[in-house]
């Protein structure tokens, strides 16, 4: 079976009309790789600043730099941030719309719980919570990263008919990104700049498809429903 095949298996199995053509698939799995990936080589190879403190939040380059402060620290974590919080108002808009259509309690448990947890995730990733502030508190850290992770599985079990239904593998990509991310940050703990852009490089890759994901699955939400929806008197 070719991964093609596997790839509509799966989407059957959910029984929602929510996965793209093949040919769009085809340009999708492109970009998905491509920009991210085009876009955190031009971060790494420009002449002009250490990538390092461009790959760091803004306070832990501004606390371990030794030329505090400047305007590039933290661009790619910011943007970072930046797509969780696109994520999260592009999801919670849809479900606003999603509340007034008939037979879409699937797709609005799905726009419903993506928003609310990235939200949260934004939220963590600008105030350093699960870092720093949790911690601080006496909450250590891989507790917090645990009560994520039953959050995330909450999130697909909760919406697992969508994700089998939609293009699953971009969240896939996503999810290991994150993983992967997450994975460096606790075995090695390191500001070597090759651990920092490695471990960054992983979690913008992560962010990036699990913006790309809940757009795109919004969207065929959107065209294979609304056709067949009236708002509701």
């Amino acid at each position: 079976m070719s991964i093609l095949s596997l790839v509509k298996a799966i989407n059957r199995i959910g029984g929602l009309d929510l996965h793209v053509s093949s040919k769009t698939r085809s340009y999708l799995f492109v970009a998905v790789l491509l920009l991210p990936i085009v876009f955190l080589l031009i971060i790494t190879m420009q002449p002009w600043v250490d990538p390092k403190w461009m790959f760091l939040d803004t306070v832990t380059a501004a606390e371990y730099s030794d030329d505090c402060c400047h305007v590039y620290y933290g661009f790619v974590s910011n943007l970072g941030i930046f797509l969780w919080v696109a994520t999260a108002a592009i999801s919670l808009f849809c479900a606003t719309v999603f509340l007034q259509w008939k037979n879409a309690k699937a797709i609005l448990r799905f726009a419903v719980t993506a928003g609310l947890f990235s939200a949260w995730l934004a939220m963590d990733d600008a105030f350093l919570l699960h870092e720093i502030v949790f911690p601080k508190i006496g909450v250590p850290q891989f507790l917090v990263l645990a009560i994520y992770v039953l959050l995330a599985l909450s999130y697909i079990i909760s919406s697992w008919r969508v994700v089998l239904s939609s293009e699953y593998w971009i969240l896939g990509l996503g999810v290991g990104g994150v993983a992967i991310s997450l994975g460096v940050d606790q075995i090695y703990h390191s500001l070597d700049p090759m651990i920092v852009i490695i471990e960054d490089s992983a979690k913008f890759f992560g962010l990036f498809c699990w913006f790309a994901y809940h757009v795109v699955t919004l969207i065929v939400a959107f065209q294979t429903n609304m056709a067949n929806q009236k708002p509701l008197q």
